[in-house]
């Protein structure tokens, strides 16, 4: 058995030769540490691999001189058993981060007299601060382990000599090769090898475009790399990557690309030691600002998502490297393979469609489409050897220019891209396909600049390119019938697309226009797509449908969640910007499918149901006329499917004035369940000034209702009440009726967080009833409730992109109200923040639409004065504007957050 060496008390053998020795040692690595440091913080290319092999030398010559120091001691005294030190892991790969493992092996003959020799080497390093990872192993005992154990097999691949006899090392690695990675072994190996991967990858998140970023262990990290050179080195017998192109595994430009990412990703992670002053890999916002400055991106957004944007690229093409080298390593079918010809250059191997020969390729790059349509139409895959080829042959110089130059090419790739069937690629989708094989950018060069471009907010998970492909896989899965559950409407709108081309397109190209960031994006590929789409032998209205679809993608969404869709004049104004009923149907499905891949929980239930009645709304108002939006068919229809889950009379009574007393903007917005427990909680709050309930709960989110009668500011009492408590409000809905009382009661409904669980949020119910009962007793006033309540929250802030505050009015978007409109960086007691701002300016607040994105919010409020007018004064719209921006700064400058 291999064995780690204990601390022991007795004094070891080096230090009592030379009682300096610990002092030494601290002397000699502090001053190389503090000397790569330096190398580390200036940030150039020499930050990244270079500092890393100088700081690896730094121990090879530290623990070499040890080793020979402890071999003359031992030798005078006549205890010397003959060991060889040898380092593993990432030491025995040559480059070391700065805080890196280190890791070692005393390989020996036998056991007996091996333990000294241990102890002598390491308690110097230890007593000196080096925590150093070690095992003390004969070679028999190390081929066994490997067997069963990965870690121990890779660790044979690193294995690197420092000091010894090079006999034993050298007979070690011959049993290893010959035997674990041998001719009959080396298959289950790489299969055991890419299954470690995948689950390290599912582990750490699953995707290459994680918000924060594991740059060691997640998808596209160095621990990728390492997995290729692993498979690498069982396979070929090489020592480094480099290696390949000379045996011709590798291209010249593959090599090239793999090595700026490796150099980048160095930079990186020693940065990241080097702040936390300790081993620190994962990418968190506030490192991406300080990297981004320290690397010569600049200060700011901006620079931020340019260094992320590239840090995406370079770990898209270690991600891709990892799979490539993977495939190649694997070993040649010892049975032939079944092969026919099927025309068009193509044949099948294997019940998989190949190349006939992919020389072809250079002088006919159009074959690389046809090989995709075959495989699409047999519904059957592509054989790795030609998607291999194919994806070789699209990083050759001209390649891609000739393939655009082919209108063979262009049919073939537009009829590619409006494939809605699940295909037998790896991901199951075309589209996805050919972005990894590179025949997306190879047919769209504008789509380059957005991959890996990254937004530096909470919101967009993805990056451009990532997103803008799930948002026509997404489109894919609706036309298939996949999510008819979760949508309904899209899905059956979807298998009746009258232009597909139309669609698909729009949405493969909607976000083209972030290829330089900033504002504007729409309009930017709105002019963009009609030189993409010529080019691609598009007919002329089509491209006219595209660009529009595109110029207006955002809209929709911003409708549905930022205005009144009940008000009459909002779907009128927004019926008459799409073309026609087809266009709507084209405009509902590109939204439906952007905000659902945007990230995974952007598109809540709430926004799905504002989605599907602004398209209902819309959609009546263009075939029957804008009076007909207001039809109360559905409504009606509403209405008799919640009195049919009541068979309960008198409950049915009170059910009945609920449902005809509440605005039409509730029944549009909750389900029939909803609405009933809503009308429960109303009859038995009737002779109760106040009540406060959970109403939903879906942990960590809670649905909280309140009900009491309204007056003038009590949206501010309970967001102040909520703030208070330290929740966290997500979404919101605020109604009032007239109860069976004559009272002008109000159903108000909040979805908030309270720290990790929705529990804590059940705890609070009581202290919130009686906060807002003294607010609505004036006992206390709002800001006094918020501000007197220093208990520490539970509530974790991590750092986070920042985010303008901004404040807009506008007084034509809506028919009687003026919509304050504020958009700022989300944080708790920023609801209260607003609302009482608007009622201490005198202003009704008659709707509130809360949106969270992310750690964005963009909250409208619909608001009159007390007259019931709009809002028109200039000067007390400035001064409004102002009085929040101002009441949200001091939020943070109080400390409240």
């Amino acid at each position: 058995m291999s064995t780690t060496v204990p601390v022991d008390a007795a004094e070891p053998l080096l230090e009592q030769c030379s009682p300096g020795l610990v002092p030494e040692l601290r002397s000699y690595l502090s001053r190389h540490r503090l000397e790569v440091e330096s190398m580390v913080r200036t940030a150039g290319r020499e930050a990244g691999v270079p500092a890393s092999r100088r700081y690896a030398k730094v121990f090879d010559g530290l623990l070499g001189s040890l080793f020979h120091a402890t071999a003359a001691t031992m030798s005078k005294r006549g205890n010397w058993r003959p060991v060889s030190l040898a380092a593993i892991g990432s030491f025995g790969r040559g480059a070391l981060a700065l805080h890196s493992d280190l890791d070692v092996r005393l390989l020996c003959k036998d056991m007996d007299g091996s333990r000294a020799v241990a102890e002598s080497l390491l308690y110097p390093l230890w007593d000196a601060g080096l925590s150093i990872g070690h095992q003390v192993v004969t070679t028999s005992e190390l081929i066994e382990l490997a067997r069963g154990d990965l870690p121990t097999a890779t660790g044979l691949l690193d294995w690197r000599l420092i000091a010894g006899d090079p006999t034993s090392s050298q007979e070690l690695l011959s049993r290893a090769f010959e035997g674990l990675f041998g001719t009959g072994n080396i298959r289950q190996f790489l299969e055991r090898l890419d299954a470690r991967a995948v689950e390290r990858s599912g582990r750490y998140g699953g995707s290459v475009f994680l918000l924060e970023p594991d740059v060691k262990h997640g998808s596209g990290g160095l621990r990728d790399l390492d997995v290729a050179h692993w498979a690498a080195r069982a396979r070929w017998r090489v020592n480094d990557l480099s290696e390949l192109v000379r045996i011709g595994v590798l291209v010249s430009r593959e090599w090239q690309q793999i090595e700026a990412a490796n150099h980048m990703f160095f930079r990186v992670r020693n940065l990241l030691h080097v702040y936390a002053g300790r081993r620190s890999d994962r990418l968190s916002f506030d490192r991406q600002e300080a990297l981004a400055q320290d690397l010569g991106y600049g200060g700011g957004g901006p620079a931020v998502e340019r260094f992320m944007s590239e840090y995406y690229r370079h770990a898209r093409t270690i991600s891709q490297a990892r799979e490539m080298i993977m495939a190649r390593a694997a070993p040649p079918s010892k049975r032939r393979p079944t092969e026919r010809l099927i025309g068009r250059g193509l044949k099948l191997t294997n019940e998989c469609v190949s190349l006939e020969d992919p020389g072809v390729l250079e002088t006919d790059p159009s074959l690389a489409l046809r090989l995709y349509d075959e495989a699409v139409r047999r519904d059957l895959p592509v054989y790795s050897f030609a998607r291999d080829a194919v994806a070789r042959a699209v990083s050759s110089l001209g390649f891609c220019e000739k393939l655009r130059g082919s209108q063979e090419a262009a049919k073939l790739f537009v009829k590619l891209c409006q494939v809605a069937q699940r295909t037998r690629t790896k991901s199951g989708s075309v589209v996805q396909e050919l972005h990894d094989v590179g025949l997306l950018v190879a047919m769209v060069p504008e789509f380059s600049p957005v991959v890996g471009r990254v937004h530096h907010d909470l919101y967009h998970v993805y990056t451009v390119d990532a997103h803008s492909v799930a948002a026509v896989d997404r489109l894919c899965q609706l036309c298939r019938g996949e999510l008819a559950a979760e949508f309904g409407i899209a899905s059956r709108l979807a298998a009746e697309i009258a232009r597909p081309q139309v669609l698909f397109f729009a949405t493969l190209l909607h976000d083209v226009g972030k290829d330089i960031g900033g504002k504007n994006h729409s309009e930017r590929g709105h002019e963009m797509a009609r030189s993409i789409l010529e080019r691609l032998g598009v007919l002329e209205p089509d491209i006219r449908e595209v660009q529009h679809l595109i110029l207006k993608h955002l809209r929709m969404y911003h409708v549905a969640t930022r205005r009144d869709i009940d008000d009459p004049k909002t779907v009128e104004e927004f019926s008459q910007e799409v073309h026609g009923a087809e266009g709507l149907r084209e405009l509902y499905l590109l939204t439906v499918a952007d905000v659902s891949t945007t990230s995974p929980t952007a598109m809540t239930s709430w926004k799905a149901r504002m989605l599907d009645e602004l398209y209902v709304a819309a959609n009546r108002c263009l075939s029957e006329g804008p009076l007909a939006s207001a039809s109360g068919e559905r409504l009606e229809e509403v209405r008799q499917s919640v009195r049919a889950m009541c068979p309960e009379r008198g409950e049915r009574e009170f059910l009945d004035h609920f449902l005809a007393a509440m605005p039409e903007r509730y029944l549009y917005a909750n389900e029939e369940g909803e609405i009933l427990r809503h009308s429960r909680f109303a009859r038995q709050a009737q002779e109760k000034q106040l009540s406060v309930t959970v109403m939903t709960d879906d942990d960590p989110y809670v649905e909280l209702g309140f009900i009491a009668d309204d007056r003038p500011g009590l949206l501010a009492m309970i967001t102040a009440t909520l703030a208070a408590a330290r929740l966290k409000v997500v979404g919101a809905q605020i109604y009032s009726w007239k109860d069976n009382y004559g009272r002008t009661r109000v159903l108000d409904l909040f979805w908030v967080r309270g720290g990790t669980s929705a529990e804590n949020v059940h705890k609070l119910v009581p202290r919130l009833e009686r906060d807002f009962g003294k607010l609505l007793g004036e006992q206390l006033a709002p800001r006094d409730l918020v501000m007197g309540k220093k208990a520490p929250s539970s509530w974790s802030e991590r750092p986070s992109p920042k985010v303008a505050t901004e404040v807009g009015v506008d007084n034509r978007g809506a028919s009687q109200h003026t919509l304050i409109e504020v958009t700022t960086r989300d944080r708790l007691g920023l609801l209260f923040c607003i609302a009482n701002t608007l009622q201490e300016a005198g202003l009704t607040i008659a709707l509130a639409k809360i949106n969270t994105e992310g750690n964005r919010v963009a909250d409208v409020f619909y608001v009159s004065d007390v007259s019931g007018e709009k809002l028109l004064d200039p000067e007390r719209i400035e001064t409004l504007k102002k009085n929040i921006v101002t009441a949200i700064e001091q939020l943070e400058v109080e400390g409240f957050t």
